[in-house]
């Protein structure tokens, strides 16, 4: 996601860590953690060229959010391609694997330890010709019964030549969380190297449109990749009577998704509390420090804070934004109307300054007043 031409831009640290982990001769297991965007997948998808390349045998497996109730749906996709090894083990363990492969007929399912020495052998078998990298990318949406064997096995592993790095978003509770597998937390680029990434794939860039793209992204290597096609777009449509008011920017599907479904979640009278301080400028992430003059403040927001849509400023104590997608995702996702009945809020708040006042009654009407 952050890579052109296998390339990875501002992960020096991280190239580090994965090239030592391929590089040593025992087996282990590493957590890669990070939110949505931020360049997980392209770290998952380096590991797995190195270990390639220095002739390990790579099996890949992701998290579905639709089969995250299915008892061992998720280990079946690393067990599937190891079928043939597990006729070589004993009849003991060539039972455990007949409920995960759907042979067991009314067979109890075994319990984690049985199920995960079994496995620890199956790969140990598999791992005696090469050595055997498991990559697991949205390991929040695996089942829990896989999650446990995972973890249960990742646990284990010195001493193979068998390793595992899961990939997995810090916003989603997960059995991964409490596996006490060793972490690398995957954070946002720096500002040197979210320009250098935004120049790599669209050089170019007016320089009021490179600015707002690396304000909005914050150093989230996707919204890096996708906001500059939209931003334009966007920018050029919009006449600046539209923009009245307006703080967000057009987001393409796919990030509107990174928070969309949170906000959905949100009561109503949680998301129009969320809209007005979206489209009065109340401060996001690390630039909420940058906001100037009064903002509206956000009340009775607790539940946004809990699903991980807002922080609290260290310096005011006020309600921020976690992140500018955050902000444009709330405006984009409100109806017209509402952003109209917002404005409308607004502009009684802001009675006694007469610009802002201005500024948001022009945004809540429709025709001329």
């Amino acid at each position: 996601m952050e890579s052109i031409v296998g390339t990875l831009v501002g992960r020096e640290s991280e190239q580090e860590v994965l090239s030592a982990l391929v590089a040593d001769s025992g087996g282990r297991a590493l957590v890669l953690r990070g939110d949505t965007g931020v360049g997980k997948s392209a770290l998952l998808d380096h590991v797995a060229d190195i270990a390639t390349a220095e002739r390990h045998r790579v099996i890949r497996a992701a998290g579905v959010e639709a089969e995250s109730e299915l008892p061992f749906a998720g280990l079946h996709q690393f067990l599937y391609p190891l079928l043939t090894y597990i006729d070589r083990l004993d009849d003991a363990h060539r039972k455990v694997f007949d409920v995960i492969f759907g042979r067991g007929g009314e067979s109890a399912p075994p319990s984690v330890m049985t199920l995960g020495i079994a496995v620890l052998d199956l790969l140990s078998l598999a791992a005696s010709q090469k050595p055997l990298l498991l990559v697991l990318d949205d390991g929040q949406w695996f089942d829990t019964s896989s999650t446990e064997v995972c973890g249960f096995v990742g646990r284990r592993l010195t001493g193979s030549s068998v390793k595992l790095v899961v990939g997995l978003r810090c916003d989603v509770p997960s059995g991964f969380d409490t596996a006490a597998l060793a972490a690398l937390p995957v954070t946002t680029l720096s500002e040197k190297a979210s320009e250098e990434l935004l120049d790599l794939h669209h050089p170019g860039l007016e320089p009021n449109i490179r600015r707002l793209v690396l304000d909005e992204a914050q150093g989230n290597p996707l919204a890096l990749l996708e906001l500059p096609p939209f931003v334009r777009r966007g920018r050029a449509e919009r006449t600046p009577e539209e923009l009245l008011g307006y703080t967000g920017i057009p987001l393409p599907q796919r990030l509107q998704h990174v928070y969309g479904a949170r906000i959905e979640s949100l009561g109503g009278a949680v998301r129009a509390e969320l809209l007005r301080g979206a489209l009065d400028g109340v401060g996001a992430g690390t630039a909420a420090g940058r906001t100037r003059g009064t903002r509206y403040r956000l009340r009775d927001a607790d539940e946004a804070a809990a699903c991980g849509l807002l922080d609290i400023d260290p310096l005011s104590g006020d309600f921020v934004f976690r992140h500018p997608l955050v902000r444009s995702t709330v405006v984009q996702m409100a109806t017209p109307n509402e952003r109209r009945g917002a404005h409308a809020v607004l502009a009684e708040v802001h009675r006694d300054d007469v610009e802002r006042r201005a500024t948001h009654l022009a945004a809540s009407t429709v025709d001329p007043d």
